[in-house]
Parts: structure tokens; C-alpha cells; sequence
């Protein structure tokens, strides 16, 4: 449930970004466009959740504060990339489930023409 929840938070900070649309509308337009691919979703948020986990036991690992401050900074900077990587794979997530829902219009009025020509 976490996972499916993070999916529609990330991606709607990013259509709030791209779109300009904020709030509980941005939210609808997740939802919207994120049927039917809710698998790929929950396999990204999976994939970056297992990062996080593995870029912070390292310094469960070495200790806390035992080590100095060198183990912090690296962490740090590591988890801040990866955010920055999860939002660029968030964009792209985006633009492909747009592009899905605008070929499925675009096949259900294919089918619709094709089945008026027969009559």
C-alpha cells in the first residue's frame, strides 16, 4: 500500500511541475492516467524503495556516529541523487502513461469509424 501511495504522490509532484495543475486535481489526473499500468508503477517504487534501503545500511552497519562525519556526507549525497534520479524516471513514467491513455483514445475511435463504415 506504501508503495502504490508513493507512486501517486511522486507523480503527481510531477505533474504539478510539468502541468501546473496542484492539489487534489493533480491527484485525480494520477489516478487517471496511471490505469491499467499500476504494475510498472509499483515495480519502479520498488526498485527505488530497495535503494534507499541499501544506501542506508552501510551507515546502520559502521555505526551511527562512531566513524566521524564522512559516512554522513556520502549517504547524504548518494539518497539526494537518487531523488533527483527518481523524479527524471517519475518524468518519464509520466509521458508514458499519457502517451497510453492517447493511443487508447485514439484505437477506440479507430474502432468506433471502422465499425460506422459497415453499417
Amino acid at each position: 500500500m506504501y508503495l502504490a501511495w508513493n507512486v501517486i504522490w511522486n507523480m503527481s509532484i510531477v505533474i504539478s511541475i510539468l502541468e501546473g495543475i496542484y492539489g487534489t486535481k493533480a491527484f485525480g489526473i494520477v489516478t487517471y492516467l496511471s490505469t491499467g499500468n499500476e504494475c510498472r508503477g509499483f515495480l519502479l517504487m520498488l526498485i527505488f524503495v530497495a535503494g534507499e534501503v541499501t544506501f542506508r545500511l552501510p551507515y546502520l552497519y559502521f555505526g551511527c556516529k562512531e566513524r566521524g562525519s564522512g559516512i554522513l556526507v556520502a549517504q547524504s549525497s548518494l539518497l539526494c541523487l537518487g531523488n533527483a534520479f527518481k523524479l527524471v524516471v517519475f518524468v518519464i513514467y509520466f509521458h508514458d502513461c499519457k502517451n497510453r491513455v492517447i493511443e487508447k483514445r485514439l484505437m477506440i475511435k479507430a474502432n468506433r469509424a471502422g465499425d460506422q463504415s459497415c453499417v
